[in-house]
Parts: C-alpha cells; structure tokens; sequence
C-alpha cells in the first residue's frame, strides 16, 4: 500500500508539472510599433568567456561520444571480465562528476531518440553523426554485453544508484505493470514530437536539474518525489519511467553475452534473489502439472486470439483523445482566437496577445486555419498510432507472461537487470574479496 502511494504521488507531480507547463505556455510575438518610433541600437558588451561556435559544439559532442565509449569498454569489462562490484562502483562516482556536472548531463542518450524522429518526420532537419552515435552506442553495447550502460554510464541511473539506501522490493505483478510505463512515455515522447509539442522527455527530466543547478519549483517537486522514492525502491525512473531504458531492455533480451550471476556452479543459496532489488533474478521453476500443461496452451491461444481486439480497441481510444489534445498546439489556440475576433465575439482585432502580432504584420487568415486543420488531421494520425503503440505493448506483454520457461538455476533477467554487479558481490563462487556479506542471522547485510 505505501508503495502504491509513492507512485500516485510521483504520478501526481508529473502530471501537474505538465499541465502546468501546458497551460501557462503563452506565444508573445514581437511588437510591431504603429508611430515613426525606431529602436536605438543596442550595443551588447564583450563576454568574458569564448563564443561558441560550430566547431567548438562539434568538438565537445565528439569528446562526450569518447567518454561514453571509454565508460561503456570499462563497464563491459568491470561486469563480464573483471565482475567487480568495486569498480562498477567507482565508475558511477565518475559518471556523476564528468557525464553529469562537468557536462550538464547533456548530451544525453535518454532524451536522443526525440532529435532521431525529428529528423525521420521532418527532412529539413539535420542531425550529426555525433548524435547518432551517442544513441546508438549503448543500444550496441547492450545487444552484444547487456545493460552496461545501465549499470554504471549513464548519469541518470549512477545517481539513483548512489543514492539508493534501503532497497525495498515490490511484488512481481506490480513489476511487470509498472514496467509498461516505460514504453508508454516512449510513445508519448514519439507523439509530441511528431505533432510539435517539443521535446516532452527533454523538458520533464528530473536529474537535470541537478546536474546544472537550476530548477524550476515544479521540477524540483517532481526531482524530490523521485529521489524520495529511490531511497527505498531502486532506480525508480531507470525501472518505470525511462523511455531509452525501454530500447536498452529490449536489446538486453537480445544480447549475445548476457550476465551471469555466478562465474562457476549455481548453490542455489538464493543470496543473489534476496539482495537484487530489481526482481531481475528468476527463481527455478517447478515440474508442471498435468492441468497446468493444458492450462497454459489454453492461455496462451486466448491471448493470441485477444491481441486483435486490444489493438483496435486501444487505437480508437487514441484516435478519439488526441483530437482533445489539439489545443495545447500553440498554432492551433492563436487559429481559434483569431476566429473569435472574426467573428466578432471580441470588439477589436488583436485583442488576444497570440494575434496580435499577426494582425499587426498582416499574416493572411487563410495560412493560419490551413497550418490549424493539417495540426489537426495530424494530430488524429498520430494519436491513432500512440494507441496502437499502447496496445501493441499491453498485448505482446499479455503474451510472453502466459508463456512459460523452464529454470533449472537462478537466472538474470536481461530486460529488468541493470548489471549493478550486486549478485557478483554476494555469490560465494565470487572470487572477488568482501567482507561483512552475512549478517548475524544468516541474511545479507545492505550495502554494495
């Protein structure tokens, strides 16, 4: 129940910081003087520090795509060569410091996807190799060694690594529910996007604000609600709310080196599942029943056969909610005003501050429904594939949880494990030295 309670909050906090953010958003045009009046010139003194430049951008870009292959060759090797837990450690001390304060914590690969489906949707929109190298490096990484860059790289989950005191674990339901959250707010980030709301996952990252020592009042809520909460659930952005954490899981499933939690035998001392706070240790599994062997088939063909009808279901839901949405669109709001001053429901043109200055420079009414009624079909293009998107997701997870695998050990998850090394510190195949690992009544002592 307190755990429920967390995550209505964190929820909460997103959700007022958002509409928030929406509804406050004003377009103030520049203004347009009616008299002789001419503006002086504005003389602007010299900066005390460089300018910045093309090259100077491009050179800090490329320095932080070799900082992140250096990160991720070391991590790789810290989890399937070295499997140290110490060294994991440390490099998360590091990421904090270089990748996060000295760099702002941007570029960042979390937020990347947003400029890859700028550039797909819009053509004039250019994007650097950089860039594209900063996205897909971890996303390499991980089909060839799994979440390394989860475990240690990326500045966003090494601070909630850090920070990370009393680990609680939730139930295994509420994992696998809370977990679709991701690939919802991936959806969302793609649709904002597409129909030029910004970058929504940019502009909502919690941890940024700690990196550049600026926060607005409503981030540092939501900065406070989740790190609250990571003091006692690990990593709750990287597990729930994360959209390249999404990409990343999927490549994990997918990687041919995966991690192992033991280097020789697995006891079977259950050690690694009791100290992991990801639930990413699956237990072995039991002999079926004879009605289990008929009761997962039966499952399975009904799901199947379900999978049609949650996506239809899903896309006339998105199909229907986005045309709602159209108003936070800033063009589409100065089209509608501008209709009510046409049709007299205010006594004077310009009344409204969005259209004021496009009756001033005399911006033709007809441009401004045109670009209004193409947001709009865009809109219900979009929304149609977000739903999609969401069933999609719901569906193919309704799927694989009616499947069944046989364990015959302890076994690493690769979408949900973070190859934190934790099972590497606490297995008693480790060579790895520790010290003070079993408490006095048998159970393993938080810490590293």
């Amino acid at each position: 129940m307190l755990v429920s309670r967390f995550f209505l909050f964190i929820v909460t906090a997103f959700l007022l910081c958002f509409l928030g953010d929406v509804t406050l958003a004003q377009r103030n045009p520049p203004p347009v003087f009616e008299t002789d009046y001419t503006l002086p010139e504005t003389e602007t003194p010299a900066s005390p520090y460089p300018e910045t430049t093309d090259d100077v951008v491009t050179i800090g870009l490329s320095v932080s795509v070799m900082l992140y292959a250096l990160f991720l060759t070391i991590a790789g090797f810290a989890v399937h060569r070295w499997r140290s837990r110490k060294i994991l450690f440390c490099l998360a001390v590091c990421s904090v410091a270089v990748l996060g304060f000295l760099l702002w914590g941007c570029p960042c690969p979390v937020g990347m996807f947003q400029n890859i489906v700028q550039a797909v949707v819009e053509p004039g929109v250019a994007v650097s190799w950089t860039v594209i190298l900063l996205f897909t490096l971890p996303l390499f990484a991980a089909l060839f060694f799994g979440r390394v860059f989860c475990s240690s790289v990326c500045p966003l989950g090494a601070v909630q690594e850090l920070t990370a005191f009393k680990n609680l674990k939730i139930s295994d339901r509420a994992e696998h529910i809370l977990g679709l959250f991701r690939f919802f707010w991936l959806g969302i980030g793609v649709f904002c996007v597409v129909v030029g709301l910004g970058y929504l996952i940019c502009r909502y990252d919690p941890f940024v604000s700690i990196f550049r020592l600026t926060a607005t009042y409503p981030l540092a809520i939501l900065l406070l609600a989740v790190l609250g909460i990571g003091f006692f659930i690990g990593r709750p952005f990287c597990r729930f709310f994360c959209p390249y954490g999404a990409l990343l899981g999927l490549c994990g499933s997918l990687a041919g080196k995966k991690v192992t939690i033991t280097p020789g035998k697995c006891d079977q001392c259950k050690l690694c599942e009791n100290v992991c706070p990801y639930n990413a240790i699956l237990p072995p599994t039991t002999k079926p029943t004879s009605l289990e062997r008929w009761d997962g088939p039966l499952k399975l063909a009904g799901t199947i056969l379900a999978f049609p009808i949650i996506l239809l279901l899903f896309a006339q839901i998105g199909a229907g909610i986005a045309p709602r949405l159209v108003m936070w669109h800033p063009d589409i709001r100065t089209a509608k005003l501008l209709y009510l001053e046409e049709e007299r429901w205010v006594e004077t043109s310009g009344y409204f501050p969005e259209t004021r200055g496009l009756v001033q420079i005399g911006t033709p009414t007809e441009e401004v429904y045109e670009r209004a009624v193409h947001l709009s079909r865009l809109f219900r293009v979009a929304g149609l594939g977000l739903g999609l998107w969401v069933g999609l997701v719901i569906g193919i997870k309704w799927i694989v949880l009616t499947m069944r695998h046989p364990r015959v050990d302890y076994e690493v998850d690769p979408a949900r494990c973070f190859a934190c090394g934790r099972c590497f510190w606490y297995c008693p195949n480790q060579k790895e030295p520790r010290l003070l690992l079993i408490g006095e009544e048998g159970e393993p002592k938080e810490g590293m």
